[in-house]
């Protein structure tokens, strides 16, 4: 194993061991970038602290990797090439995190592409596979292997998981940091014993990440901390509000033709892309939308730099809706939904204010910031290795009535559908209980 000749402060982790090629991993414009990108994108309009960035939080999943790959104590070439792959994971993200990976999606050409949902993913794959620094640094096979890691295979490798599953160092690293910055407990959990408990266990052609028996509790820790962020800070009120503006902000730009972000979220696979998106991050965004021609999205960029939100005007939970149909129709309803610009159309007809200043937002408690796959923590998938008898069972054979109990069992029992709009002009009393009927009535 090399030996480090360089090390970074950390408030997680403290001291971070870093080798020559991270160093010169982290030192490339591409890497510099995610200085700029926050980790909670405008949440520090609530918790003042959560000024943290995807700089720090990349380096942080890479040391808990590099820890997981030392626990199971394999070879140090892999270890390296694990690290690697963990330190570049969010290397596409873009302007507001997970709301560029929403927004991504949702303007990708349809035909170019069927699975556009992966587009942040493609993205990640472009910037690895071509950035010139970073093909200088990492060789072919190096590259190769950061892919894989990053896109998947076609079969299980426990090496991926730790990088990217339901239970991987990224959900590890951000749990405590976005707890720590935001200046809650929510977030915190036993790392240690989820580190000393992990397993690889192998079957066929196929290898899995698994936690011994033993760390059951801390699992059990790590997924009340998601439960808890999930619910005080990452579905906080104001975080919600001002995503959603943020997302309304920028489509309310691009339909009245804002050509610069066309390019900027229309992904069209070329090198042109590429070179343009690495160009941007949260202050050039707001600076821009800031100062654009087009009035509205103006008006609510000008708004969320002041610190005047939208405010919660409606709100409906999906368990609380008897009407099998209601519940379905609400359920299906996304973004792009004919049905769901008609509703806001009409609650902003009875409210007389202008419909693009009227958001529905339909709120999941399992995957918060537009449902990123990276948010998710499945007991079902988190894989516990019975030292009594070496095999695999899944967390939810294990857990406690506390946990069954938080658990939903119905999937609407997740949603929540809530209704942004100016604050002015409207009477809680009168208002609330119409709005709900519009939600109810497509």
């Amino acid at each position: 194993m090399q030996v480090p000749p360089y090390k970074v402060r950390d408030p997680i982790h403290g001291l971070i061991a870093l080798l020559p090629k991270e160093i010169d991993l982290i030192n490339t414009k591409a890497f510099q970038r995610l200085r700029r990108i926050r980790q909670l994108a405008m949440a520090f309009l609530v918790y003042p602290g959560t000024l943290h960035t995807r700089f720090e939080h990349s380096i942080g999943v890479m040391h808990i990797a590099g820890r997981i790959y030392d626990q199971l104590k394999k070879t140090d070439e892999e270890r390296e090439q694990v690290r690697l792959a963990a330190l570049l994971h969010d290397i596409g993200h873009g302007p507001f995190s997970h709301v560029s990976e929403h927004l991504l999606g949702k303007y990708a050409p349809e035909n170019r592409d069927p699975t556009r949902e992966k587009i942040h993913e493609k993205v990640t794959v472009d910037i690895v596979e071509n950035d010139s620094e970073i093909c200088e640094i990492l060789s072919d096979e190096e590259r190769q292997f950061v892919v894989e890691m990053i896109a998947g295979k076609t079969t299980r490798d426990f090496r991926r998981d730790i990088v990217s599953s339901d239970l991987d160092a990224d959900k590890m690293d951000y749990l405590l940091r976005d707890s720590y910055f935001a200046g809650v407990k929510y977030g915190t959990y036993d790392l240690e014993k989820i580190i000393e408990s992990c397993r690889v266990h192998s079957r066929g052609n196929e290898s899995y990440l698994a936690i011994s028996d033993e760390g059951i509790h801390a699992l059990e820790q790590l997924l009340l901390a998601k439960q808890h962020m999930t619910q005080q800070v990452y579905h906080h009120r104001v975080r919600s509000i001002s995503d959603a503006m943020i997302v309304r902000g920028i489509e309310l730009a691009i339909r009245e033709r804002n050509q610069e972000l066309e390019q900027l979220y229309r992904y069209d696979g070329t090198s042109r892309f590429i070179e343009n998106y690495m160009e941007y991050h949260d202050e050039r965004l707001v600076d821009i939308l800031k100062r654009c021609d087009q009035e509205k999205a103006r008006n609510i960029f000008e708004r969320l730099y002041e610190r005047r939100l939208f405010k919660v005007i409606g709100e409906l939970s999906l368990k609380d809706v008897d009407d099998a149909i209601d519940r379905l129709q609400l359920l299906q309803m996304d973004d792009d939904d004919e049905q769901k610009r008609n509703r806001e159309e009409r609650i902003a007809e009875h409210l007389k204010i202008d419909p693009d200043y009227v958001i529905i937002n339909k709120l999941h408690i399992r995957n918060p910031n537009y449902r990123s796959r990276s948010y998710s923590l499945n007991p079902e998938a988190i894989m516990i290795f019975d030292e009594k008898q070496p095999n695999l069972k899944s967390l939810s054979s294990y857990t406690t009535e506390l946990i069954l109990a938080r658990q939903p069992t119905d999937e609407a029992d997740l949603e929540t559908v809530q209704v942004y709009a100016p604050p002015d002009g409207w009477n809680k009393q009168q208002d609330e209980s119409q709005i709900q009927a519009i939600l109810l009535d497509p």
